[in-house]
């Protein structure tokens, strides 16, 4: 038989539930040692892994090759620890924990398990939840879903304790996390969540962290030796401090007794107010976070009927005690906050795998809320019916909410700094998506590719929220009747475990473009710096115009030569955002054809230019006709004088062309053959921009230009403009 189960994957103790197939109600399922909970603590002795009482107990007393804590660790890729010269991730680690309890479960049922509902604190993140599921997978179980630890929690009280209207606030204090989440119950077992907050680095071991402190004080105190410079001492001292917390949970004081180098046994006392003085700016972080909680929703402390603790760390006195003071009543106390969350997890076992593409799934419209639940607003005061036991597992629904909002890397309406532009809001139910549709530039000469940032949190500073992966669309088309600006349409979604997926579609196909996921870079510092105007110069409107000598010195070579740089030239420049006109110039000068954005056309204007076509000799300048068709434009005015010798008004020429670069026009001159280079120089806007060169060398100089036009490399950019887009089904 394959039978489905929960898992509490814990930072200090994981659990494993099932529902019983006699009374239909979950039950933790003990390991070998005949406990319900086990240790999530690793040793590794000769190489090989042990579990349970065994490793904690090792871990305790400090010694080598034990892992523990290492949940606070999911998501990242860096090593968590090396045990005897063997690097480990968080992840790893996991994954032999999770092998171990599916094993140990197996045992115990005489059943195979091949997938399970794991839980996971409400606000890790889609990297935490994604690292989550790779370590089931190789620990060789399917994951049915990810299910929130609060929400597990809230669930497990409310099969035997449902109170229609009821507004639950479970306080989940694990040993390495702390979530806080408002619930609501509605009718007929539907449970939904109107908000959550949290902290992934607060939990139960930042306690004992502060008994260890106080320890390590009082022995230095009564010893006089130098303990906090002895690792091996804090290492003993470290492993005594759970025990420690446990005291005081129980009695007003507690002993601790050890031996001290150079000085022997010693024994100190530490009592419940030094310890709770000691934390309290950790009790005072989770109370922002439960007001935070309240601020979001719209309620008032009097607005929970219900404080559902959850955890272990929550048996200490002074949780209790702290939410009587901030909501004026006392908490829930009957459920045992090591299994709840678990049990929660068997609950949510029972149900049919929900499909990522569901119905259910909710979509954004104009930036608002789509959704089937009672907001908070008129509902909050209906009268809370009395208590009671659900009838079957199978009214039990849960719709849970998104932790953190989803925005992206955006650039502000002032086009001056980048800012996190929100499209998901945090505590918007899930599954949710939403599109965005983009104007995108390509280049005829690349396969373009468009990189995307998607941020989890709601800070304006980009920077200043979790950035999971950098998403890469690629093989966005080329549509040249379009000149190169195309439509990509983005899709932002949260599935059911509240893990991010983003897909792009190009124009209204109906396939999804390629999107690959990669690290983000180490160097994400422009990103919270003032916007470099040169940033978006690619997308800048660009007006250029070439002014070919057409005198008799350029019969022959020399002009087929520049006709041919002239066209290379063309086919470098990005035609979605650049015209280019071309004139004739020797005695006369003469349009060969307007500004235009017809690359084709520039190309047979340039082919179709011959010597002689406006006289032999050299006594006009193009300047006059360059300002005319310039100065009017919008975006970045350029010109490009080609002489392949003397003119013979070139006071004049210089003279006309300063009028041009006062107005704004930018110059650049190539000459080859007799021509002055001083002169090149002078009708130039900068010395930078006088190119002498051979007939050979025609291209490379036009190339060059080209380049620093912003040409000739593979470019595309969004003009950041997002619009919403209709959503499509996965």
């Amino acid at each position: 038989m394959v039978v489905s189960v929960g898992i509490d994957l814990g930072t200090t103790f994981s659990a494993v539930a099932y529902i019983d197939p006699q009374s239909k109600l979950p039950k933790i399922v003990p390991n070998r040692e005949g406990n319900k909970i086990t240790p999530s603590v690793i040793q590794f002795v000769n190489g090989q892994p042990i579990f349970g009482a065994e490793a904690e107990s090792a871990f305790n007393a400090g010694e080598p090759g034990c892992a523990a804590t290492f949940k606070r660790g999911m998501g990242k890729t860096e090593t968590y620890c090396v045990i005897d010269g063997k690097p480990f991730t968080a992840e790893e680690l996991s994954a032999l924990l999770l092998r171990h309890l599916k094993e140990e479960a197996e045992a115990e049922l005489g059943d195979t398990i091949k997938e399970a509902v794991i839980t996971v604190p409400a606000y890790f993140y889609s990297t935490e939840r994604e690292a989550t599921v790779r370590a089931a997978t190789a620990a060789g179980i399917k994951v049915k879903k990810i299910i929130d630890e609060p929400n597990a929690a809230a669930m497990a009280y409310g099969l035997n304790n449902w109170r229609e209207n009821a507004n639950i606030l479970v306080y989940d204090l694990g040993g390495g996390t702390f979530d806080v989440t408002l619930t609501r119950m509605g009718c007929n077992g539907n449970l939904s969540t109107i908000a959550t907050r949290g902290d992934r680095l607060l939990g139960g071991r930042d306690w004992d962290n502060r008994i260890e402190l106080l320890l390590l004080d009082k022995f230095a105190e009564e010893t006089g030796a130098d303990i906090h410079s002895d690792a091996a001492t804090k290492t003993m001292i470290r492993g005594m401090t759970e025990g420690v917390k446990k005291q005081l949970s129980a009695m007003q004081s507690a002993n601790a007794t050890a031996s001290i180098p150079d000085f022997g046994s010693a024994t100190v006392v530490i009592t419940r107010t030094e310890f709770e003085e000691s934390t309290a700016d950790l009790l005072d972080r989770t109370g922002a976070l439960c007001q935070a909680v309240l601020t979001e929703a719209g309620f008032s402390a009097r607005d929970v009927t219900d404080v559902l603790l959850v955890g272990g760390s929550t048996r200490m006195p002074q949780i209790s005690q702290y939410i009587f003071r901030m909501f004026g009543k006392k908490p829930i106390t009957h459920v045992n906050p090591d299994e709840a969350v678990a049990l929660g997890a068997a609950i949510q076992s029972t149900k049919e795998n929900e499909s990522y593409a569901a119905l259910s799934m909710q979509v954004m419209n104009d930036g608002k809320k789509v959704t089937d639940r009672s907001d908070s607003g008129l509902s909050l005061h209906l009268s809370v019916k009395p208590s009671q036991k659900l009838s079957s597992l199978g009214l039990l629904t849960l719709r849970e909410t998104t932790a953190h909002a989803m925005g992206i890397i955006a650039v502000s309406a002032d086009t001056t700094k980048y800012i996190n532009d929100i499209i998901i809001p945090a505590n918007h139910p899930r599954p949710v998506r939403v599109a965005k549709a983009f104007a995108f530039y390509t280049s005829a000469n690349c396969v373009d590719e468009m990189e995307i940032y998607v941020l989890q949190g709601d800070k304006e500073n980009p920077l200043d929220n979790i950035i999971p992966y950098k998403y890469v669309a690629s093989g966005i088309r080329h549509i040249k009747e379009q000149k190169g600006k195309t439509t990509i349409k983005v899709q932002y979604s949260y599935d059911n475990n509240g893990i991010i997926h983003v897909q792009a579609r190009q124009e209204d196909d109906r396939i999804d473009l390629p999107i690959r996921k990669e690290f983000v870079p180490d160097d994400m510092s422009k990103y919270a710096l003032p916007i470099d105007p040169a940033e978006f110069q690619r997308l800048e409107l660009l007006n250029v115009v070439m002014a070919v000598d057409v005198s008799g010195s350029m019969s022959g070579a020399p002009l087929s030569d520049a006709k041919a740089a002239m066209c290379n030239f063309i086919r470098q420049m990005d035609f979605s955002h650049t015209q280019v006109g071309v004139l004739a110039v020797s005695d006369s000068t003469a349009i060969v054809t307007k500004l235009t954005d017809n690359e084709n056309a520039c190309i047979r204007a340039i082919q179709s230019i011959t010597c002689g076509q406006t006289g032999y000799g050299n006594d006009a300048h193009p300047f006059a006709i360059i300002k005319s068709m310039l100065e009017s434009k919008e975006g970045r005015l350029f010109s490009i004088i080609l002489a392949d010798g003397v003119w013979s008004y070139q006071d004049a020429a210089v003279a006309a062309a300063k009028q041009c670069n006062a107005a704004g026009i930018e110059t650049a001159a190539i000459g080859f053959g007799s021509a002055d280079e001083k002169f090149l120089k002078d009708i130039s806007s900068e010395d930078a921009n006088a190119l002498l060169v051979s007939q050979s060398q025609l291209t490379s100089a036009f190339g060059t230009i080209a380049q620093s036009l912003g040409g000739g490399t593979a470019r595309s950019g969004y003009d950041n403009t997002a619009s919403d887009a209709d959503t499509w089904d996965d």
